[in-house]
């Protein structure tokens, strides 16, 4: 359903709850700014879950990073133990680096996953903040309508009173 269909159903709605049940509370029927309301959020929504993805990715750098550092150290060890003539823990010392280097690379899979995640978000609110404003845009603009259309009737019958308690003289023949 488009957003001017919406629209429409709510005033539609809003006028037909008004001819039809006069007792009814007014917190019964959606108004603009319930959605625009529900809108805001969606869009705040959104930008948690952005924000949630970006500190995840954050720290995934940071365990790599670590982890990196930590294979540096085993390297650096293992070449020490090698001029020290310790094969063994040289060998030791690789073993580990070794199966840090499988941790890495699964921890750089997993942030180069959420950096795509990040980015498929951020798209999306993109488009959704579009939407938002133009639904803003919409509703500014039946507002206005709306008023313009009060103070034609309101006008239309002022004049009309004015020319019921005031009648104009007939200029005959």
């Amino acid at each position: 359903m488009s957003i001017f269909a919406r629209i429409a159903q709510v005033f539609s709605s809003r006028d037909s709850a008004v001819k039809h049940d006069a007792g009814a509370s007014s917190r019964d029927q959606p108004t603009l700014a319930d959605a625009q309301l529900k809108q805001q959020a969606a869009v705040q929504k959104m930008r948690r879950g952005v924000a949630d993805v970006s500190v995840s990715r954050q720290r995934l750098d940071v365990q790599a990073a670590d982890l990196q550092r930590a294979m540096d150290a085993l390297e650096v060890q293992a070449q020490k133990s090698r001029r020290d003539g310790d094969e063994s823990a040289a060998q030791n010392a690789m073993g580990r680096q070794e199966i840090m280097g499988g941790q890495l690379a699964d921890l750089i899979s997993r942030r180069d996953a959420l950096a795509e995640q990040e980015t498929m978000l951020i798209a999306a609110l993109t488009q959704l903040q579009a939407r938002v404003s133009g639904f803003n845009v919409t509703v500014e603009t039946l507002k206005a309508t709306r008023t313009a259309a009060d103070a034609d009737h309101a006008i239309a019958m002022a004049l009309k009173d004015f020319e019921q308690n005031h009648p104009t003289p007939d200029t005959g023949p």
